[in-house]
């Protein structure tokens, strides 16, 4: 059981937990592993894996896992570039974006190949996003900013997220992102966005209906300046809302946020000391993603 501290009311928030952990569905029985020399980098549904003996120059298949043939970074890119562009074709991919994610081993490591946003969830391979919690006031008197999706987005349309949030694409950093999206999504100023503060990482691997979502989400705070109001620019953004904590955590537990959205939000406030984490749910929750 949660408890919302500092506020003008008490609430108890049961579910939180429960939004939490879908963070974490990842049932592996249903994957086979996609690899590329001896490490595994992604994860394939079953009911998906046929379709890409198409491809043999790309794919060998085993008994327990789907290999990439290695080969150089620029003509794997290339190579998967057009096995990306025959799944969307064919409706198996949604929501092209003409935008690519750098594929690595790990964190930090080289990058092994680039692919095409919308075929992350596909293959099952780890993306990044930063994330921005925006918030003003303190006490009872501290308000959380977050946006609702628009209508138009590809994935989640019209739940809530966070501030500022946006996926990591090839050439950039989580920094870089940030500072980016700050602008297009909340018009933040860069010399604002510049005073977030890293507040650390959580790791997301949860099935969705078109494959597996594994992201890194790299989480900074930053406290707005009075009588700040947010701006879309980029049309990703529907409408701004400004919540006091207790009504923050009521949307995370009916599921009104995004998974990630919710994630990082509870996070903050766990952080910020506006839960009574009573049963230590939450935190467990969290601490999963940690991993």
């Amino acid at each position: 059981m949660a408890r919302i501290v500092r506020t003008d009311r008490e609430l108890e928030v049961p579910r939180v937990d429960a939004a939490l952990r879908a963070a974490r569905d990842f049932r592996p029985q249903g994957y086979l592993p996609l690899a590329l020399g001896a490490n595994t980098i992604g994860w394939i549904r079953r009911d998906h894996a046929g379709r890409l003996r198409a491809w043999p120059g790309v794919f060998e298949f085993s008994e327990i896992n789907i290999c990439l043939r290695p080969t150089a970074e620029a003509v794997l890119s290339a190579a998967l570039a057009e096995v990306a562009q025959a799944l969307a074709r064919e409706g198996t991919i949604r929501g092209w974006r003409d935008e690519t994610y750098a594929i690595r081993a790990d964190d930090g490591a080289a990058v092994l190949f680039h692919l095409e946003r919308a075929a992350m969830r596909f293959f099952g391979l780890t993306s990044s996003a930063a994330h921005l919690n925006g918030y003003a006031g303190e006490g009872e008197k501290l308000r959380i900013l977050i946006t609702r999706r628009a209508a138009s987005k590809a994935i989640d349309p019209g739940l809530l997220d966070t501030l500022v949030a946006g996926g990591v694409p090839s050439g950039q950093d989580a920094w870089q992102t940030l500072l980016r999206e700050c602008g297009e999504e909340a018009g933040i100023p860069v010399a604002l966005a510049e005073r977030a503060r890293p507040a650390g990482v959580l790791r997301v691997c949860r099935e969705v209906p078109d494959g597996l979502h594994r992201e890194i989400l790299f989480i900074h705070d930053l406290a707005l300046p009075p009588g700040f109001t947010p701006c879309n620019t980029d049309g990703e953004v529907s409408e701004f809302l400004s919540l006091d904590p207790a009504t923050l955590l009521e949307r995370i537990a009916h599921g009104e946020m995004t998974v990630e959205a919710g994630l990082v939000g509870a996070d903050f406030a766990l952080r910020h000391g506006m839960i009574e984490d009573e049963d230590g749910k939450i935190g467990a929750a969290l601490e999963a993603c940690r991993r």
